[in-house]
Order: structure tokens, then C-alpha cells, then sequence
């Protein structure tokens, strides 16, 4: 699975690059997110047993979500300070430099500016707009604004863990519901989706895939193959890669499956599949593709140590497809390089973020969050004894 998620990544990584990675072509970004939700779901619900309470479940996500973020805010950070001071480029902080009442109003900038550090209702930023001499209003096409207010986000990917942090939140109660509710939430979540789309209309970017009521058909679907994996794939023999020389072969498979897959959307757009919903007909397959490949990696540290990069690489690439686009031109490198030389960089960074920074974190990450958790309730009581009796009644 661990390769799975790292090809995923990269798959972003070269959208945004706008240039190859691998010689033939690669997911979408949109359905590279879309798989991801799926994956999310899935795990979600494998994890759910190991944790007592939701405090300690949402303790836990924020170790695995926030640190890694702010780590890698404060590193685009800096390299966006290092590139303005030496090549007077600012990169991400080019809006905040160049702002001015003529571009956004000042609400919505300071909504897109906050959402950089909760990290919540980054999502939210690509449903509003705030141009000049306007209110602060919703949107049904963001890119439609004159200064999107997406321009004020320093990961501007981060958009996705808000849905991400969105579905956290339900998490904990989706997982104690019967299987039969996860489907009729699936299938309410669809049946909002195609009325949206056929009856409103609305079925382009953000309404595509950024409306969480819509992923949420995602993040369940996920949640139920999981459920069906325990009862059925779970039982099966471990098969086992036994050495380094199997990994291989295994990857070489993997590499033949995904330019395999790559080429199912464009087949059903050709034979006259609603283009709204090529997508969703293409993530039926992934239902069996996920538990399968999650069946057959599951023990192994390689595979494991593999997909930990791909949250790193997915929150840093951005800003080091930037950094390699001004290299390249400043050594006057063909820009078709941009891809790869970015990939690299991102995996390069990322593996060194983890080893030095994130991994410690994570052998402990259960310890930590069950602690945390056990504070917190115990704050909570502490201000529920401290808290005055209610007042009798008067007579």
C-alpha cells in the first residue's frame, strides 16, 4: 500500500509540475486526491479499535496531521524569505507582498491568511471570494474572481486535509455505526451529488471535488470495503515477500497496473460516460484494488517506510516545484526536466523531514495521544468540580 500512496503523491507532484515524471502518463491530481480519500476511509476504519475514546483518536490524528504541517509551513516559509532576498521572487508570499484593497477585500484575505494556521476551512476558501468593491460572498467558481482568495494559502494543497480534518471529526461515529447506515450515508452523498449536478448544475471545480458532502461518499465507500476486507480477504493466507529481489518484481508489477489504470478515464470519456461522472465509475475498481494490496504489503517495514513520505511529499512539493522551476531556469535547463527534478527534491526532503523529525514521533504517536487525552479529561473534570452548584430555584 505503501507504494500505492507514494505514487499517489507523486501523481500531484507532476500535475502541478505540469511537466512528466514517469514516461507515460500519470493520474490526475483530482483523481490522485479522490483515491487518497478513499485510502483515508479505509484506514480510518482499520484503526478505529486501537483507540479507547475519541479524544484519544483525534489526539492522535492531530500529532499525525498538525506537526507535519507546521514543520513544513515553516519550511516554505523560509525558502519563500530565502528566494525573495536573493532572486527577489516571494513565491507563496508573493499576495501578502503585492496586497492591496484594489486586489481582495481585507474579510476574505484575513479568512485565507487564519486558515493557514488552523488548517481548518481551507476547503472553505475555494467556496468564497472577497474581490474589490465587493462583499465577502460564496462562490460557485472561484477562479471566476478576479484574485482568488486560494492564492493567500501557503500550501495551497492543504485544501485537502481541511476535508481531511472534516471527515476526522465524524470519524469516531461513522465507525460505530452498522455497515447498512455507511451505505445509505453513501448513497445519500450521491444521490446529493447527481442532484446537484443534473438539477443545479453545478458540477465544476470547487463542486467537483472540494464539497466535503460530496467526498464524504469517498471517505465511507472506503470505510465499507475495509469492513468487507475483515470479513473476507482478512481470513486468507499473508503472503509474504521475502526478499528485496520480490520487492522489485512486485514494484515492476506495480508500475505495468498503473499505466494500466491510467488509461480507464480517458476509455470511458470515449464511450460517452457523463464526464462528471467518469471519475466515480473509475474508483469502483479501487475498491478492490485497495484491500488487496493492503493484504499484501501490510508487514512490510520497506513498504511501510515508503508510503510515511507520501503526506511530506504532498505538503512540500509545491513550494520545491517553485524552488527547481527558478534553478532550472537560472542554469538554463530545459523546463521538461521540472518534473523529475522536482520529484526528487520532494522525495529527498521529505525522507529527511521524516527521519529527523517526524518518525521519533510516530513510534510514540499511540503513547502520546493516549496521554494527551488522559489530560485533557482530566482538565475537564477539574473544571466540572470547580464549576458552582445551579442556583436553587427561587420560590
Amino acid at each position: 500500500m505503501g507504494i500505492i500512496r507514494i505514487y499517489l503523491a507523486l501523481c500531484v507532484v507532476a500535475a502541478h509540475a505540469g511537466q512528466p515524471i514517469l514516461p507515460w502518463p500519470m493520474l490526475t491530481s483530482t483523481e490522485a486526491v479522490q483515491i487518497f480519500f478513499l485510502i483515508s476511509g479505509f484506514y480510518m476504519s482499520l484503526i478505529s479499535t486501537k483507540y479507547k475514546t475519541a479524544l484519544e483518536f483525534y489526539a492522535s490524528r492531530f500529532l499525525r496531521i498538525f506537526i507535519p504541517y507546521y514543520v513544513v509551513l515553516g519550511v516554505v516559509v523560509l525558502l519563500t524569505v530565502l528566494a525573495g532576498l536573493t532572486l527577489g521572487n516571494w513565491l507563496d508570499l508573493t499576495p501578502y507582498i503585492e496586497y492591496s484593497s484594489n486586489q481582495n477585500g481585507l474579510a476574505g484575505t484575513i479568512i485565507a491568511a487564519l486558515s493557514n494556521l488552523t488548517v481548518f476551512f481551507q476547503d472553505w476558501v475555494m467556496f468564497l471570494k472577497h474581490d474589490p468593491g465587493q462583499g465577502l460572498s460564496f462562490t460557485t467558481n472561484f477562479a471566476a474572481s478576479a484574485t482568488p482568495l486560494y492564492k493567500y494559502l501557503l500550501i495551497r494543497q492543504a485544501w485537502t486535509i481541511g476535508t481531511e480534518l472534516t471527515f476526522y471529526l465524524f470519524a469516531p461515529l461513522l465507525g460505530r455505526l452498522r455497515t447498512r447506515w455507511l451505505i445509505l450515508i453513501a448513497l445519500a452523498s450521491l444521490g446529493l451529488r447527481i442532484y446537484t449536478y443534473q438539477v443545479l448544475g453545478l458540477f465544476n471545480d470547487p463542486f467537483s471535488y472540494r464539497f466535503f458532502p460530496f467526498e464524504l461518499l469517498l471517505f465511507v465507500a472506503g470505510m465499507i470495503i475495509q469492513r468487507v476486507y475483515v470479513r473476507t480477504l482478512a481470513k486468507w493466507p499473508q503472503v509474504k515477500l521475502q526478499n528485496l529481489l520480490q520487492y522489485l518484481i512486485f514494484f515492476a508489477g506495480l508500475l505495468l497496473f498503473f499505466y494500466l489504470v491510467q488509461k480507464a478515464p480517458p476509455y470511458l470519456r470515449r464511450h460517452g460516460i457523463l464526464k462528471q461522472y467518469v471519475d466515480l465509475v473509475f474508483y469502483v475498481g479501487w475498491l478492490f484494488v485497495i484491500p488487496f494490496f493492503y493484504h499484501l504489503t501490510r508487514e512490510l517495514k520497506t513498504d511501510r517506510f515508503i508510503g510515511e513520505l507520501s503526506y511530506p511529499i504532498y505538503l512540500v512539493h509545491l513550494v520545491l516545484v517553485q524552488v527547481a522551476d527558478l534553478i532550472l531556469t537560472r542554469l538554463s535547463v530545459s523546463n521538461a526536466w521540472l518534473g523529475v527534478v522536482s520529484a526528487l527534491l520532494a522525495v529527498s526532503v521529505s525522507a529527511f523531514l521524516f527521519v529527523t523529525l517526524f518518525k521519533p514521533i510516530e513510534e510514540r504517536r499511540q503513547d502520546l495521544a493516549h496521554e494527551l487525552s488522559a489530560r485533557w479529561a482530566g482538565f475537564r473534570k477539574l473544571r466540572a468540580a470547580q464549576a458552582p452548584p445551579p442556583s436553587a430555584p427561587s420560590q
